[in-house]
């Protein structure tokens, strides 16, 4: 399966509270409107995990999807004006379906309703257009301290 070519993020990634590294999952936003926020992972055969996760039986790791759940709502967060730290206080996930190296991207699409600095989401996780996942997250971003 050859991936699509890649379209930007409506927000950008570097200028906003994400982990670094291989520990960002979002790749971009795609949707951002209102309370809906959408965004990818980029995948593919060669993504850094399969080697690492499941070697003989690569699947990509659930704990990493509930990740990518708490960042695409830290950043609908950013969005909605929020600064902090964001803290990812709690998060239930139901997994389908396995996520295999054949697959080129995630897409997750979720729902956010914020009440001071707590931010409640509903999430559906899609590979190839069929849902893999589903999560709920609860998010606090928490003022920074000046140190």
């Amino acid at each position: 399966m050859i991936p699509e070519p890649s379209r930007p993020s409506l927000v950008d990634l570097d200028t906003h509270f994400l982990p670094v590294g291989q520990m960002r999952q979002i790749s971009r936003v795609t949707e951002l409107a209102g309370p809906t926020i959408v965004g990818e992972v980029d995948l593919g055969r060669d993504h850094w995990v399969y080697a690492q996760h499941l070697p003989g039986d690569p699947v990509f790791p659930g704990s990493l999807i509930v990740e990518a759940a708490g960042q695409l709502v830290a950043l609908w967060a950013w969005a909605d004006g929020q600064r902090g730290r964001p803290r990812l206080l709690r998060a239930n996930a139901e997994f389908r379906l396995p996520v295999g190296r054949e697959e080129p991207r995630l897409v997750l699409r979720g729902e956010v309703t914020r009440k001071r600095h707590m931010h409640f989401a509903t999430m559906a996780v899609e590979a190839s257009g069929v849902q893999v996942a589903g999560a709920t997250v609860v998010l606090a971003v928490v003022p920074a301290d000046d140190r």
